[in-house]
């Protein structure tokens, strides 16, 4: 079960009244930015994406996110907004919506990925999204309404459309059930700004090379799906009203573009089955690729034996695990994400040293692959080997200084034997997170634990400083 929202948000979501949009405006001008700073956008925008993690909305896996990444980032080289870090999530929902909030987060449901036929589909998305927020929607939506409306409908884009169906959570019941279908009306964007959306979105996927015919033929598709079921595909298109003239303008705009012809990249398709296998039971997931493998209904058969591999190493078949990643393997180019699978598998038959022998040749291949990176330390941390790894994550943070995940493997190693490095090891962790209050609470611990390192007392002093000072503002900011 999800945890529960925080009451705060719930409170504001129930107690506000959000008054109709009645956004005219082809030209931005600079309207936005008058009623909303850049700084408060990213500010809403972090908060909203801190809640939707710690209420377990954010599907957390570090395969998932750095594709998304890796693709949304290819979508918004071009857009032009200096200082702007774009962040792309997965939500865990199986539903068919995405979102964009302010400041730059963008999230996609687990079933919007699934429902996608190609890579070019999901990129549509992701492009549309990207432009949202590129072009300011959100902060002229609030400027033509209410004062705080842009707070709000980043609290109902964290809780009330990323949240879907909220299955056992009360406090998403309650959203749906007390404010329902007019939430969603909040949340659609005017016909205007979804044609600005699409046009400048389709201008992002043709510069990323993408077919740009992809994004009218998803939306297309979505709007044909809804006549026959209206429970997965009618999130995206309440939120995004698509039209026939919509679909149309959108054909047309897409053939002053050249056909880009191109193949699926291998971390798509298999991204794509990492997701189903963690929506279906091991049982469920193990009869889908056997009955779509021997039908051969499928978008690439090496995908399918990975997925297979997943769903039987999630049933404790070690041996149909290996039998199926050998297949896909055979099928697929190398990936990164192929070899932290059989590295996984090894470490879960007890090979401990065919685990660590998998993991570096895999790092020697591709040593930026952070799935790879945590596979090895965690590889190393449960054989004992602690002083090896305590090594490999100073190297490492030495590369990437702002991975929480580096600091949590951190403070196991140093968890019932150094109280002073592991509270600040969990409290880097947090700080890196923007948690800001979890991570002074570990500061604290910290400078209160005996041990002696100047260093890391004076800089803990100064992070103490730093959050206290930012807890105060934003304590400010909210009455």
């Amino acid at each position: 079960m999800r945890p529960f929202l925080p009451a705060a948000l719930i409170a504001t979501l129930l107690a506000i009244a959000i008054p109709p949009v009645h956004a005219d405006l082809p030209d931005l001008g600079d309207v936005s930015a008058a009623s909303m700073s850049g700084a408060d956008e990213v500010q809403i925008g972090r908060d909203a994406f801190r809640a939707m993690r710690e209420s377990e909305l954010v599907i957390d896996d570090v395969e998932v996110s750095a594709y998304l990444n890796q693709i949304g980032h290819k979508l918004s080289a071009d857009a032009q907004m200096p200082g702007m870090q774009f962040t792309y999530f997965a939500v865990d929902d199986n539903g068919i919506n995405a979102f964009a909030m302010p400041g730059g987060y963008i999230g996609v449901n687990r079933g919007l990925v699934l429902a996608t036929q190609s890579e070019a589909e999901l990129a549509s998305v992701l492009g549309h999204e990207t432009a949202h927020v590129t072009q300011h929607h959100m902060a002229r939506m609030k400027a033509a309404s209410a004062p705080n409306q842009l707070l709000v409908l980043a609290a109902i884009a964290a809780a009330a459309l990323a949240a879907g169906t909220g299955n056992g959570n009360a406090s998403f019941g309650a959203i749906n059930a007390g404010i329902g279908l007019s939430l969603s009306n909040q949340l659609s964007y005017s016909r205007d700004f979804e044609r600005e959306a699409d046009r400048v979105g389709m201008q992002y996927l043709a510069d990323a090379g993408f077919d740009a015919r992809a994004m009218p033929a998803f939306f297309e598709r979505l709007q044909s799906a809804n006549r026959y079921n209206d429970n997965n595909a009618l999130a995206f298109l309440r939120t995004h009203p698509v039209t026939i003239e919509r679909i149309s303008e959108g054909q047309d705009r897409a053939a002053n573009y050249p056909v880009k012809m191109r193949a699926d990249s291998t971390d798509y398709v298999l991204v794509r089955e990492k997701l189903r296998t963690e929506q279906l039971p091991p049982d469920e997931a193990i009869r889908h690729y056997q009955i779509s493998l021997a039908n051969r209904q499928f978008l690439n058969e090496g995908a399918q034996y990975y997925g297979l591999a997943r769903a039987k190493l999630a049933a404790h078949d070690v041996t149909g695990a290996r039998a199926a990643i050998r297949q896909a393997q055979k099928l697929l180019p190398d990936n990164a994400m192929l070899v932290s699978l059989d590295a996984e598998i090894a470490r879960t038959a007890g090979d401990t040293a065919g685990a660590l022998a998998r993991y570096r040749q895999g790092l020697a291949n591709y040593p930026s692959a952070r799935t790879l990176i945590y596979g090895e330390l965690d590889t190393l941390i449960a054989a004992g080997q602690r002083s090896v790894a305590l090594t490999r994550v100073k190297e490492q943070q030495q590369r990437w200084p702002n991975d929480p995940e580096l600091y949590r493997r951190e403070a196991r190693l140093y968890a019932d034997r150094d109280p002073l490095r592991y509270h600040a090891a969990l409290g880097n962790a947090f700080y890196f997170e923007d948690r800001d209050t979890a991570a002074l609470e570990q500061y604290q611990l910290a400078a209160a634990a005996p041990g002696d390192d100047f260093y890391l007392r004076s800089s803990l002093e100064a992070r103490q400083r730093e959050l206290a000072a930012r807890i105060k503002a934003d304590g400010k900011k909210a009455r």
